[in-house]
């Protein structure tokens, strides 16, 4: 039965979604989680962390279905800047000192799976918000479309991880309050046996672009570029015939991938911009890219979502149970969680300071 009383809804199951249902599930007497995509869908997106995400999978209690997911650990990586090498090992200060990369195909439906198998989560799917309900100035349900019909609910709190382009939020009137506009392109394929090693990723920094490998899988690597939108519309030619031939190019992963094959289709974006919303408000608050959008040049989006599903929890927890009249002040601790790596993504963002 969908219609009816929810202590959250949760509007999208990918990342976000997933880890803030599994992590406020323990406070809550029910959760829903509505989720748009369907079973089959192919995301041509990679979930990149270092030892600071390993920390927050571990305290949120999903590190082991992370680590089931099947991606090789890695403990450096080598840079290639023009034709300079210099290897990178990554300190060892303790058990989560190592970096991984996981398909998104692959992360997203098995931290919605573990969210399910919560005895108070029920995971709809696909379905969508549509419409959210407010009295009083404060969030009090939505309509949940499923099948080809309309269901109204009601909430204690409304969990908003539909992505950047949140309508919801829109609808909610949390307008961006800072936007960065970004010159990058990122695009990316799966390869398979390729003769790279597994413990160790490859980063090649040329005049407007940055070519990847990294180990995403048993046998599989993720090839990725970041081009600057400059170095495509000087070539004048589609960017994925930039990718080919930056990757074909590069002395290091050219010839791996010659040798391998390609197992994925080419998928990417580009023309994105960064964006932060306000995180809560009255009976709602917005976790992932929908609330706090860093540009995926940086490799920084799942932190992001983790350490604002981590918030959220720990202001639940701390007083006993869902009620989003208590949410204030959690936009200025995202904010400061995440001052840093904001920085560092607005700078590769200005025009001045990258492609050249």
């Amino acid at each position: 039965m969908i219609a009816g009383h929810w202590s959250v809804v949760v509007a999208g199951g990918r990342i976000a979604g997933a880890t803030t249902a599994w992590a406020l599930a323990p406070y809550a007497e029910n959760v829903l989680v509505v989720d748009a995509s369907q079973a089959t869908s192919f995301w041509p997106q990679q979930s990149t962390w270092d030892r600071e995400g390993n920390l927050l999978w571990a305290d949120l209690g999903l590190l082991d279905v992370v680590l089931a997911c099947g991606a090789p650990r890695t403990y450096g990586h080598t840079l290639r800047v023009d034709d300079d090498l210099v290897q990178h090992d990554y300190p060892q200060q303790d058990e989560y000192s190592y970096r991984m990369t996981v398909p998104r195909e692959v992360l997203d439906p098995a931290l919605l799976r573990a969210a399910g198998s919560r005895s108070n989560v029920t995971v709809l799917r696909p379905a969508r918000v549509t419409d959210i309900a407010s009295e009083g100035g404060r969030v009090r349900g939505a309509t949940v479309r499923h099948d080809g019909a309309d269901h109204a609910v009601s909430c204690d709190l409304l969990v908003l991880a539909d992505g950047r382009l949140s309508r919801n939020a829109d609808r909610l009137g949390a307008e961006p309050y800072q936007v960065v506009p970004s010159p990058w392109v990122a695009l990316l394929a799966y390869f398979a046996d390729l003769p790279l090693r597994s413990d160790r990723g490859y980063f090649s920094s040329q005049p407007g672009s940055l070519a990847i490998s990294t180990p995403c899988g048993p046998g599989q690597w993720c090839v990725s570029t970041d081009m600057h939108q400059r170095l495509i519309d000087e070539s004048g030619g589609h960017p994925a015939r930039q990718f080919t031939r930056i990757i074909a190019e590069d002395p290091y992963i050219g010839p791996a991938v010659a040798a391998g094959r390609q197992i994925s289709k080419l998928g990417g974006a580009g023309k994105l911009r960064m964006q932060r919303r306000p995180m809560s408000g009255p009976g709602w608050c917005l976790v992932g890219d929908a609330g706090y959008h860093l540009d995926p040049v940086t490799a920084r989006g799942t932190k992001s979502a983790l350490v604002a599903a981590r918030i959220v929890r720990d202001r639940v927890a701390e007083i006993g149970g869902i009620d989003g009249a208590l949410l204030d002040g959690l936009t200025e601790q995202r904010d400061a969680a995440l001052e840093q790596d904001w920085v560092v993504a607005a700078e590769l963002c200005q025009p001045a300071q990258v492609g050249s």
